[in-house]
């Protein structure tokens, strides 16, 4: 009996883990296939970004009525600064919320999770396909979205004149400034845009001062997904690879693309550190193959918030601190064996 509920533990995590992974891949692939047009670039970082911001008055200096090509290369424009938004993407959610802007938020998906005060915000439903009618009663003066958002949610809510503005994924790490900068600007918080970029600039540059002048040694890699479903990682062209090299490690599936792997590839590899969320921690520790993995046979396998790595935004920063903590004193180890090395 104990061997069946085991088995059968299994069996419903490797379907949470294939649902997990197919909401992420959608979110994050569609960068590959999604062209966005944007005119405007921010001064607090060079990555194009997709506003086109027209002066009103020179008085207030306003960037209102705004024209924004989104990522389903619909033109859209705001006439006046949003007092009311609707995010139906966890991402943006968070986003919104660094901007400090959450006072503004009537409507957030059933997704969003992170920070706790979300919760006090309307659910609206899923990611792709929400209630349309519950957001048309809320009233928005815009709804910001993911490139997952269903074309039937984006028809039926313009149709009812309410402007949705899908905003476009970037595919590396610095590129979440020009996402920030974008729903700034979009929901009305421009000067809280530049100085959220700015800050975390500056984060960003402190943390790759810390990493060392030497060529990476120590290999990680980033499981969003393992068993019988298939097995998913962040390849080299991926956010969450930039991610791993600003840390000062080597991405172990940096060689191929997109978010597909393989065990063969994995067991090849055989990285010095393993990711794994944290709600899947326990069974991929106790599944084999991976449970013969060097990582895991020498305890290197790190539970990790998820999110923290998978939605694009001010928090990639703490996931790129805590691969800097946990391969530390590997780092430090290589570099003292290199030297006893020369000194030989």
């Amino acid at each position: 009996m104990i061997a069946e509920r085991k088995s059968m533990k299994k069996k419903v995590l490797s379907v949470v883990l294939a649902l997990a992974v197919t909401t992420t891949l959608f979110s994050a692939c569609a960068t590959a296939t999604e062209e966005t047009t944007t005119t405007a670039a921010t001064a607090a970082q060079t990555e194009e970004t997709t506003t086109t911001a027209e002066e009103t008055t020179a008085a207030d200096d306003s960037i209102y009525p705004l024209t924004y090509t989104d990522a389903y290369g619909n033109e859209v424009t705001i006439e006046s600064e949003p007092e009311t938004v609707v995010s139906v993407s966890p991402a943006l959610t968070e986003i919104v919320f660094a901007l400090g802007a959450q006072d503004k938020l009537v409507g957030r998906s059933s997704y969003d999770d992170y920070p706790a005060e979300v919760f006090d915000i309307q659910d609206v439903g899923p990611i792709d396909l929400p209630d349309t009618e519950l957001i048309a009663s809320l009233e928005p003066d815009v709804v910001i979205a993911s490139s997952i958002f269903s074309e039937e949610a984006y028809n039926a809510i313009t149709e009812l004149g309410i402007p949705v503005v899908i905003i476009r994924d970037e595919t590396t790490l610095t590129g979440m400034f020009g996402v920030i900068a974008d729903v700034a600007d979009v929901i009305g918080a421009h000067e809280e845009g530049e100085a959220l970029v700015a800050e975390l600039q500056a984060e960003l540059d402190e943390i790759t001062d810390n990493v060392a002048e030497e060529e990476p040694s120590v290999s990680v890699y980033y499981c969003m997904g393992y068993g019988e479903y298939g097995d998913y990682t962040a390849g080299g062209d991926t956010f969450i690879n930039d991610i791993i090299t600003t840390a000062g490690a080597i991405n172990a599936a940096g060689d191929v693309s997109g978010w597909s792997y393989s065990q063969e590839a994995l067991l090849e590899a055989d990285p010095d550190y393993i990711l794994v969320p944290s709600w899947g921690y326990d069974a991929f520790l106790e599944t084999e193959p991976y449970s013969s993995l060097t990582a895991v046979q020498e305890g290197r396998v790190i539970a990790v918030d998820s999110n923290m790595f998978e939605r694009q935004g001010p928090r990639n920063l703490d996931a790129v601190i805590l691969i800097q903590e946990a391969i530390s004193g590997a780092n430090a180890s290589a570099a003292e064996t290199e030297a006893d090395a020369e000194a030989a």
